[in-house]
């Protein structure tokens, strides 16, 4: 059953509105009202007390699992509200619940929503190959984020370079003086010897640099004309170039959702030492990042700023699977059977995931964006890749001597920290949304799906987590609006307790 290759495909929203209220209630309901016992289903409403009032919602169909599919109307106390009134709820709720106040939240989704209006605005249909339509299709993003598409700058500023409107722009070239160019590995497929490939959003970011100036008019680093086209991917600062057949990872100093996506040094260097430890593990199941490149001046703002990171790319055919598990997106295949999807799926993505943790104390991140799909000529899944090394971390023991030190401390979490994430990672960000997806279709087949992921984890080696899995310990579900609300880095993310429906 092949998939589509023209993007953007599927549905988007009818607007904005609805998408940020539910991602907000989303969060409200999985992180603070569910918890507190203030969430309660009546029929096909949801009710959700905030102190003396009470916000409803649609649910279109029962939730077996950990996400919810909530939608408009909104009412609150029965008269209907509006997206920002949703907002302004939950920040009340949320002051009422922490004893703090955060003055810039409302301005985070504000943003967020102006930011997807733009991209719906701008949103052209550009032929391309499955991989870059999924990479581009995901319009309404994280749907348990409460400002999803929070970017920073005007959308004039970024809108060129947004992978939702079906961009396509040219990077940069710079050349250097023998010397000034470092890094480690082969990084001639994505720029010849002496050359560095730039992000011009990033360019325009560090033009009123002093070093980077001086540099410049000194002639030690010189423009060296147009480089070429790119695609930028799901997480914007990474472009598929060069015909696809390579991605490049650039820094930008801008926040987006969390974090501002840099670079940082020990991100340069862990890359290539990860990619040596996990290729024998994984294969071609691995897009390694074998290679970066950076310029060596006395300001490191720009070795971070300018590093890129080679990183190899993905079958064309393959797609992303947050495209997968986003209602609105309309990649997941037509006419298959949801529990021989399901369990297809579960086997190329939960096992991998799950033996590198127990078996060698890895800490993949295999969310919803990190994991590519291949489909077999039925629609089945056949094959699963995992990709960015950013986040992926290793429980002590031997692997991490081979490291240095700088990177080692870089990248050690210790096994209840990796825990949470992995288990988060896969089974509450990624396996729950393609669960939802499938049972979006089918609403009678969730309780079957979660009961058969179960079966097919109790192929595994015995395992206290798995143990603690089956005796219905809760899942760990990362708290995106508690860590926003607070101000918190994403290094620093709470994780709250999610229900776990593989329990007897």
């Amino acid at each position: 059953m092949p998939l589509t290759a023209t993007a953007p495909t599927g549905t988007s929203p009818a607007d904005a509105d609805e998408a940020t209220a539910t991602a907000l209630l989303h969060c409200l309901v999985r992180e603070v009202s569910g918890p507190a016992g203030r969430a309660v289903a009546d029929g096909d409403r949801l009710l959700v007390r905030l102190g003396r009032t009470t916000l409803t919602a649609r649910l279109p169909r029962p939730s077996h699992g950990p996400s919810l599919r909530l939608s408009g109307p909104f009412l609150r106390d029965g008269e209907e509200i509006g997206w920002y009134e949703v907002a302004e709820l939950v920040a009340a709720e949320l002051s009422r619940w922490t004893g703090a106040d955060n003055p810039e939240f409302l301005g985070q989704v504000v943003n967020s929503h102006q930011a997807m209006t733009a991209i719906l605005r701008a949103r052209t249909a550009v032929p391309a190959s499955p991989l870059v339509a999924s990479e581009q299709a995901l319009v309404a993003g994280h749907r348990y984020h409460p400002s999803p598409k929070a970017r920073q700058g005007a959308p004039a500023t970024w809108l060129r370079y947004a992978p939702e409107t079906g961009a396509r722009f040219r990077l940069g070239l710079l050349a250097a003086d023998p010397g000034l160019l470092c890094g480690e590995g082969d990084f001639t497929p994505l720029a010849a010897e002496g050359t560095l490939p730039v992000h011009p959003w990033q360019w325009r970011l560090l033009d009123g640099n002093p070093v980077l100036r001086r540099a410049l008019s000194s002639g030690m680093l010189r423009d060296a004309g147009p480089g070429p086209e790119a695609a930028p991917t799901s997480s914007v600062r990474t472009v598929l170039t060069h015909g696809e057949r390579v991605f490049a990872k650039f820094s930008l100093d801008v926040r987006i959702t969390n974090c501002v996506r840099k670079n940082a040094w020990y991100e340069l260097a862990s890359a290539p030492a990860l990619t040596r430890l996990l290729k024998p593990l994984l294969g071609a199941d691995l897009l390694g990042e074998p290679a970066y490149r950076t310029v060596a001046l006395a300001d490191r703002n720009l070795y971070e700023g300018l590093g890129v990171i080679l990183r190899e790319a993905a079958p064309s055919e393959a797609v992303v699977a947050a495209a997968l598990a986003d209602p609105w997106a309309g990649f997941l295949p037509e006419g298959v059977d949801p529990l021989e999807y399901w369990t297809a799926y579960v086997r190329i993505v939960a096992l991998p995931a799950l033996r590198l943790f127990f078996d060698h104390g890895v800490v993949l991140e295999p969310h919803l964006q990190n994991v590519l799909i291949l489909h077999d000529p039925a629609g089945l899944p056949s094959r699963a890749v995992f990709r960015d090394l950013e986040g992926t971390k290793l429980l002590p023991g031997p692997s991490l001597a081979e490291l240095e030190p700088a990177v080692r401390e870089s990248v050690t979490y210790d096994e209840e920290r990796g825990w949470n994430r992995v288990a988060y990672c896969l089974f509450v960000n990624h396996l729950a949304e393609i669960a939802a997806a499938l049972a979006d279709r089918d609403p009678a087949c969730e309780p079957d799906l979660w009961r058969a992921l179960r079966k097919i984890l109790e192929e595994l080696p015995s395992h206290r987590r798995l143990a603690g899995l089956f005796a219905g310990d809760p899942l760990p579900g990362k708290a995106n609006l508690l860590t926003r609300w607070s101000r918190s880095p994403d290094r620093a993310a709470q994780y709250v307790q999610v229900f776990n429906p593989m329990i007897d």
